[in-house]
């Protein structure tokens, strides 16, 4: 069976559907009204993909963490002459975190193709179901045309759109039970196929039309670790398994990460989070160093911070209500960064201390000379994740006319 790794199996691989059969020599028709040349017109795909863990699951994990790293880390320790993989432990932010039984990111998916759609995203496909030859036999198919392949980069878990969409050449054997509506679909076994096995389909004919116009309902499940015996008879993890990789999101208007947005996703942005306020929402560099320092105070043995505002709970407020009180005194106190408290909590009036905006500029590391701060950009870090998938495909299919 196919390789999983490279399966065509994404949501835009939903023209895997195609039949073929072989009528006899003597043009007697034995499988009815389903034979014949269809061309696919209209696809829906809804994708299902549970992540899976185990001893023998490549690419298996407790838990799966898309982490973010700043940019400018490397940098920043050149500039500075601190640790580069202290600086980038400290900075790493996971935005997100999945474990087994979740759904894998972006799934549950439906993609609706209609004719145009389907045109517009490369996707042809032309099925012969030829007739058997004889009452007894089942039927041939041939599929050929071109799809999108949706394939994966494991080097950095990046799940990518091959085009030119690649060719396919498919065939087996059918039959369809015009009493119970079932269409039952049998690829050969020794050549790479696209379109999986199933025996319990569901389709109608029309040919009360002109020209008429064929459907087929299947699921998908030989890349599920245990439903893959309802459909064929042995599972090879290496071959049968998917694996998802996500190492970009969508961005929001401010350009931050933004797993709700529409926008095409993208392997760098900002952070953003309604926590973030005082910096115009933005993880900013006068923010890391804010709750960088939070911290680091919590677990200061020597003078940890406490709730200073009596609120129940030891947050960054509290830590700039320190670094206010520091700025009253005189202390000088800097973050672990080397940031003066001074600079970043104005401490002019010393009854209502104002945390600084930085969140105007984007940061540069020429500013570190001069206290600037600015918006930090970030870049994802890719994950791959084993998952089951199950595809429910519904197709719809219009007679080829000479």
């Amino acid at each position: 069976m196919k390789t999983k790794l490279f399966k065509t199996s994404s949501f835009l691989l939903a023209g895997l559907i195609i039949f073929s059969a072989c009528e006899d020599e003597a043009d007697v028709i034995n499988l009815g009204d389903a034979v014949g040349t269809w061309e696919l017109s209209g696809l829906t795909g809804k994708y299902e993909r549970l992540i899976v863990t185990g001893p023998d699951i490549k690419y298996s994990a407790d838990k799966h963490d898309l982490v973010a790293t700043w940019k400018d880390a490397a940098g920043f320790a050149a500039v500075t002459g601190a640790d580069a993989a202290l600086v980038t432990a400290a900075t790493n932010q996971t935005l997100a975190s999945f474990k087994a039984g979740d759904n894998a990111p972006g799934f549950p998916r439906e993609a609706v193709f209609d004719e145009s759609a389907l045109t517009a995203t490369g996707i042809k496909m032309t099925v012969d179901l030829l007739d058997s030859k004889s009452a007894d036999t089942k039927g041939t198919y041939t599929v050929s045309g071109t799809y999108p392949s949706l394939r994966l980069a494991e080097e950095n878990c990046l799940t990518y759109l091959m085009i030119p969409p690649p060719q396919i050449n498919d065939s087996g054997d059918w039959t369809v039970n015009y009493d119970t509506g079932v269409f039952e679909l049998s690829p050969v076994v020794d050549i790479d196929q696209v379109l999986p096995p199933f025996d319990d389909g569901k389709f109608t004919v029309n040919r009360d039309v002109t020209p008429a116009k064929f459907t087929l309902n299947f699921l998908d499940r030989d890349s599920h670790d245990s439903k893959y015996s309802e459909v064929k008879t042995a599972w090879n993890e290496a071959d049968d398994r998917v694996v998802t990789g996500i190492n970009a999101l969508p961005l929001n208007a401010g350009g931050g990460f933004d797993p709700t947005a529409s926008t095409d996703p993208s392997p760098e942005g900002y952070i953003m989070n309604a926590a973030l306020a005082p910096w115009g929402l933005f993880l900013t560099y006068y923010a890391l160093n804010v709750l960088g320092e939070t911290v680091a105070k919590v677990k200061d043995v020597k003078n940890p911070l406490t709730d200073l505002n009596g609120d129940g709970a030891i947050t960054p407020l509290d830590m700039v209500g320190y670094m206010h009180a520091d700025n009253l005194a005189e202390g000088g106190g800097k973050t672990a960064f080397g940031m003066p408290y001074a600079i970043l909590v104005d401490s002019t009036n010393p009854a209502a201390p104002a945390v600084r905006d930085d969140s105007a500029t984007d940061f540069a590391l020429t500013g570190l000379a001069t206290g600037a701060g600015g918006k930090l950009k970030w870049a994802l870090t890719g994950v791959c994740m084993p998952v089951n998938e199950t595809i429910q495909f519904n197709s719809s299919w219009t007679e080829k006319t000479q």
